[in-house]
């Protein structure tokens, strides 16, 4: 007769205790997923708002010499990557909690598939420092027993899940990103799009990394700490890694600098943004759009450009009308444009389409450029 291998004491130590233990597969727990991300922009508004906190209380304990704008940004990716996954988690119509390693050893041995910023040591840190803040806890630990071993299970804190408003999102809501391109095309109908690169593309995407290496060893703050008053509602945390957006399917359309945090707060916070410690004075170049057409036009520039249009002394509204309507029209898909906001007939003695006339008459190789 044949019989199994005598086990040892430890071996049937193991297998009793780990008996004991919940399953974590199945409806109890999810694997990590290192690429996870949100869609949904608001889901990511609270969770960089989040993180952001977190960071700041990480970086707080630096009395000296905090870490560099690199390293902050390396442990706010952590973190968030972690924080998606536990918001994933939520969309389960049962309690689910997802499995993450706790220890050096196991982190390292799948360090081949995991961004390079998620190192071992960080990523045990983020953890940390996210159940010291409140946000996140460990619901079982994990354990490493001959034969039987399960990694620690995590869950949102209740306080962690309504700051991220867990409730109001669904599976729909995350993706997994393999990789955040940073010379990015849009289509016809403003949609993301896939392209084939060319030396041009590979230019831009060299120059950029060099522009973001610079802007992560440099540290962009503002002088008094930002309120939810200061932010607009496209902020999503203190981010300073840029990326270009070129739009019409065409790299010669669009190219505007997008991702760093300063692009979205109100105006009043710009005069306190710090350079390495060093104020900063924001240049304002005034009627920037007419002078450029004029300038491409061959025609001399007047002090107010926008005065071929309201003249020199005309009410700073009908000005602003002004400004919205030519800016409205240099980036239209279409050639229609709506209604400056506010605008009144009545004071005016026009409607708001003879005014848009009048912008035309005034910069006549608009119609061209709409064209294109």
């Amino acid at each position: 007769m044949i019989t199994d291998e005598p086990k040892s004491a430890l071996a049937l130590k193991a297998q009793a205790m780990a008996a004991k233990l919940l399953n974590q597969l199945g409806d109890h727990s999810c694997a990590f997923e290192p690429y996870l991300v949100v869609s949904n922009p608001e889901a990511q508004n609270l969770l960089d708002l989040l993180m952001d906190d977190v960071c700041a209380a990480w970086t707080a304990t630096f009395p000296k010499r905090k870490p560099s704008t690199s390293t902050q940004q390396k442990f706010w990716d952590c973190g968030s990557a972690i924080l998606v996954n536990l918001m994933r988690a939520e969309c389960n119509r049962w309690p689910t909690t997802i499995g993450m390693y706790r220890s050096k050893g196991a982190l390292d041995r799948e360090r081949r598939y995991r961004p390079k910023f998620m190192t071992a040591d960080r990523f045990r840190t983020v953890q940390d420092w996210l159940i010291k803040c409140g946000h996140i806890d460990i619901m079982q630990s994990g354990f490493n027993l001959p034969g039987y071993s399960q990694t620690s299970r995590f869950a949102l804190t209740k306080e962690g899940a309504r700051e991220l408003q867990v409730d109001d999102w669904t599976f729909a809501d995350f993706t997994v990103d393999r990789g955040r391109e940073s010379i990015r095309l849009k289509d016809l109908n403003d949609r993301l799009c896939g392209y084939g690169d060319t030396p041009e593309t590979v230019a831009m995407r060299e120059r950029l990394d060099e522009i973001n290496a610079k802007l992560d060893a440099t540290d962009i703050e503002t002088t008094r700490p930002l309120t939810i008053h200061d932010r607009k509602p496209e902020y999503q945390g203190l981010k300073v890694r840029l990326h270009r957006v070129f739009n019409r399917g065409n790299f010669s359309h669009g190219g505007r600098f997008y991702g760093g945090w300063w692009l979205n707060v109100k105006s009043r916070v710009r005069p306190g943004i710090t350079i390495d410690q060093q104020h900063t004075i924001e240049a304002d170049f005034s009627g920037f759009n007419p002078a450029v057409l004029l300038a491409e036009a061959g025609q001399p520039i007047p002090e107010d450009p926008y005065s071929l249009l309201v003249g020199m002394n005309a009410p700073d509204d009908l000005r602003d009308h002004a400004k919205a309507t030519l800016a409205a029209l240099l980036n239209t898909k279409t050639g229609a444009t709506e209604e400056p906001r506010n605008f009144d007939r009545a004071r005016w003695g026009m409607t708001a389409e003879d005014f848009r006339a009048k912008v035309l008459d005034a910069f006549p190789m608009v119609p061209a450029l709409l064209a294109t």
